[in-house]
């Protein structure tokens, strides 16, 4: 694989991992606080959604080809974009008050 489409792909699975955590903010209520059965049904569309997506973007890059350091960075991703909404979410929180 070329460097550019690496680079391309570290890329992607960075900004979808803190798009993913930001989603998962949005989605909270539904996901965590809410009837057990519509919990799983709407968890399980969700992380399907979810996977969907993520391998469509790496198919229109590199072929989907999935490397355990794209997951990384997607995880990654994902840590660095819950620590920016709960910073957003507390000053958001304060600004209500």
């Amino acid at each position: 694989m070329a460097l550019s489409i690496q680079i391309q792909s570290f890329i992607i699975s960075f900004f979808y991992g803190f798009l993913v955590s930001y989603l998962i903010n949005l989605c909270y209520r539904l996901l965590f606080h809410s009837k057990k059965v519509f919990q799983i049904i709407f968890t399980f569309f969700f992380n399907f959604l979810v996977c969907l997506c993520y391998f469509f973007l790496l198919y229109l890059i590199n072929g989907g080809v999935v490397h355990l350091y794209f997951l990384g960075l997607f995880l990654l991703g994902i840590f660095v974009g819950n620590l920016f909404s709960r910073r957003a979410r507390r000053i958001f929180l304060e600004k209500r008050e």
